[in-house]
C-alpha cells in the first residue's frame, strides 16, 4: 500500500498494542463516535497515522478517568490532552498496575464469580494492551489458580468455572486479531491425553496479535489428526501445547509420530508445564515461555519465501 499524505501506516494490531485498545472496541468507537477516520485499502485493511494513535491513547485514558467516550470524542486532540492532564493531576488517571489486576481476578476465582473474572480480565486487557495482559496478569493469575487448587484452598469448582472464562476470553480475542488471509498460518491443538487448553489458547492468542492466521483444533488430538489439518490447511508451523506428564511415554510417543507424518519443513514446536518430557526429540523444539515463542515465530515469519 503506498502511503498517503496523512502518513497513514500502521496496522490495527499495531494500533491496538500502542492504545491499549483491542481492535474490537478500535472499531466499535469508529462506528458509533467517529473518533478517528482510518484509510482503506482496496481491501478493506485500516491504516492510521500518528495523530490517529495519539488521539485514540488520549481517549483511553480519559475513559480510564472515567469519562464517556460519546461525551468526548468530537473534542480536538489538544483539549484532549488538555483534559487527560487535567485528570491526571488529580490522581483520576492511574491506570491499575499488573498486580491490581491479578488481585482482583484471584478474589473473584476465590468466589466462584465468572462473570466478573472476565469483567476484571476485559479491564486488565483494555488498560494494559495484550502482550503484557497476556505476560504479566493471565499467566501468572493461571499459575497462581494450579498453587491454590494444589494446596487445596479453592476446590475443583472453582478451577473449572475460572478455566471456562479464561478460554472463554481467549478465544473471542483470537478471533479479534486473526492474521490476514495471505499471513502465515500456525496451527495449535493439544496431543492425545492433553485437555488443558489454556496454554494454547494463550500462544493462539499471541501468534494472532503478532500477525499471524491461527487454526485451533482443540484438545485431546491424535497425531494422525493433527497431521491431516496440518497437511489441509497447509500450516506453516504446527504447534502443541502439552500440561500433563502422567502418560509421558504416551506423550513422547504423539509427539514422535507426529513429527514423522508432519512435512520435514513444517517445524514443530511444544510448550506448556509438561513440554521439558519431549525434550531432545528429533526436529521437535521446547518452547521455554511466551517471549520464546514470540522469537520462534518472528524468525519463521522472517525467513518465509515471500516473506516482505
Amino acid at each position: 500500500m503506498e502511503q498517503d499524505d496523512r502518513g497513514a501506516r500502521h496496522p490495527i494490531r499495531v494500533v491496538a498494542e500502542r492504545t491499549g485498545l483491542t481492535p474490537h472496541v478500535l472499531r466499535a468507537w469508529e462506528r458509533r463516535y467517529g473518533v478517528v477516520t482510518p484509510l482503506r485499502t482496496e481491501g478493506g485493511q485500516r491504516f492510521y497515522t500518528d495523530d490517529d494513535i495519539r488521539r485514540l491513547s488520549l481517549l483511553n485514558k480519559a475513559s480510564h478517568a472515567g469519562r464517556a467516550v460519546g461525551q468526548i470524542a468530537q473534542m480536538s486532540t489538544d483539549a484532549l490532552a488538555q483534559l487527560v492532564a487535567q485528570d491526571a493531576d488529580q490522581g483520576a488517571a492511574r491506570l491499575p498496575v499488573a498486580a491490581d489486576h491479578r488481585a482482583l481476578a484471584m478474589a473473584a476465582v476465590r468466589d466462584m464469580a465468572p462473570d466478573r473474572l472476565r469483567a476484571v480480565l476485559h479491564r486488565a486487557l483494555l488498560s494494559l494492551g495484550t502482550t503484557a495482559f497476556l505476560d504479566s496478569v493471565l499467566t501468572p493469575i493461571l499459575q497462581d489458580v494450579g498453587t491454590e487448587w494444589h494446596a487445596g484452598r479453592i476446590g475443583i469448582a472453582h478451577e473449572h468455572a475460572a478455566s471456562a472464562a479464561v478460554e472463554q476470553l481467549l478465544a473471542w480475542l483470537v478471533q479479534e486479531l486473526q492474521g490476514a488471509p495471505d499471513a502465515p498460518h500456525v496451527l495449535l491443538a493439544t496431543p492425545a491425553g492433553q485437555r488443558h487448553t489454556q496454554g494454547a489458547l494463550i500462544a493462539a492468542v499471541a501468534a494472532a496479535h503478532d500477525g499471524w492466521r491461527v487454526t485451533w483444533l482443540g484438545a485431546d488430538l491424535p497425531a494422525a489428526q493433527i497431521s491431516a489439518a496440518a497437511t489441509r490447511h497447509s500450516a506453516d508451523v504446527v504447534g502443541l501445547s502439552v500440561a500433563t506428564a502422567e502418560s509421558a511415554d504416551q506423550l513422547r510417543a504423539e509427539v514422535d509420530a507426529l513429527r514423522d507424518s508432519l512435512n520435514a519443513r513444517t517445524p514443530l514446536y511444544v510448550g506448556g508445564m509438561a513440554a521439558s518430557v519431549v525434550a531432545g526429540a528429533d526436529e521437535v523444539t521446547v518452547v521455554r515461555d511466551l517471549t520464546h515463542w514470540r522469537n520462534l515465530l518472528r524468525s519463521h515469519a522472517t525467513s518465509r519465501p515471500n516473506a516482505a
